[in-house]
């Protein structure tokens, strides 16, 4: 166990990122590809500047409700932030890897996104970035290399002052029906038992079935590694139910994406606004809601850290 896991770098950006609770309600709104493949299935033809004004218009709407948003350098954060559209009560953080959520089978590593990082976040005033990271533990070389991947981003967050947020995603392979197979649950636990030995901030992870099985991904996080859910494009009624179970089983909250905003991707501006008042905006206060009533503040699953007086000036 290193000493910035009792830090204060640590303490203060994680802070920045949840409620006074220290609860973690985040709206991933950092989505790439896989948004602008969604938006061409629904015959909505927008060019970079309207992603950005989209992303933008998303961020006002949610922000406020949310402790913490996910913003991308290529079409959103430095316009967000410039705009007013994230408020200063909410924390920012950062995606590093350098594709969004396309076929993560199909990546045999993760890579950087080009002519960024973390010390850039930490200029434009993000307190955590996020690495997504098709991840494995049945295939042994290529979780190695992604091990190495993000041996490098720890390295760059900790220097820059930023707490990482990790995302291992368990994806389907070839002669699968989905996910894992009948090993879902199993791959997503010892996934994050593994990961968790190389000491990110937060792992953000997928729903791994049942309430009895968020326990188990609460047991193998450790002592010193909070966990939080991640959407995976669930309904909202079935994402309601799996937040709940995860808080119940020990996570301290959720970063949720597309699921938060999917009803404002419409032609229509007006109606697309309405949709984030009506809609997205109800949505994430009643998950947060759960979360604020259920969920295990991070700073409960440390415990008490060192203070100057015990000798600590990190």
């Amino acid at each position: 166990m290193s000493d910035h896991l009792h830090s204060a770098q640590r303490a203060r950006a994680l802070d920045q990122l949840s409620s006074a609770r220290g609860v973690i309600a985040g709206a991933a709104i950092d989505h790439r590809d896989s948004l602008q493949a969604v938006l061409a299935k629904r015959g909505l033809e927008l060019d970079h500047a309207g992603i950005t004004r989209l992303k933008v218009r998303v961020a006002s709407a949610l922000a406020p409700a949310a402790t913490m948003v996910l913003l991308d350098a290529e079409y959103a954060v430095a316009q967000a932030l410039a705009a007013g559209a994230v408020p200063g009560s909410t924390g920012v953080a950062v995606p590093l890897e350098g594709m969004g959520y396309g076929d993560v089978a199909k990546l045999d590593v993760t890579t950087f996104l080009e002519d960024w990082s973390p010390e850039k976040g930490r200029r434009l005033g993000a307190s955590g970035a996020k690495l997504l990271l098709p991840y494995r533990v049945d295939v042994a070389d290529q979780a190695e290399r992604q091990e190495r991947v993000v041996a490098e981003a720890v390295e760059g967050c900790r220097a820059a002052g930023l707490a990482l947020i990790l995302e291992p995603i368990v994806y389907k392979r070839e002669g699968e029906e989905r996910a894992g197979g009948g090993r879902f649950a199993e791959l997503v636990v010892e996934g994050a038992r593994r990961l968790a030995t190389l000491e990110p901030d937060v792992l953000k992870l997928q729903y791994p079935g049942s309430a009895e099985a968020c326990a188990d991904v609460d047991d193998a996080c450790g002592s010193l590694i909070p966990w939080v859910l991640l959407g995976g494009g669930a309904d909202p009624a079935v994402l309601e139910g799996q937040i709940e179970d995860a808080c119940r089983g020990g996570a301290s909250g959720f970063i949720v994406g597309r699921t938060l905003f999917d009803a404002a991707l419409v032609e229509d501006e007006a109606e697309s606004d309405r949709a984030l008042r009506e809609q997205c905006r109800p949505l994430l206060e009643r998950l947060v809601g759960i979360a604020e009533r259920l969920a295990q503040p991070w700073r409960e699953r440390l415990g008490a850290l060192p203070t100057p007086s015990d000798g600590w000036y990190r």
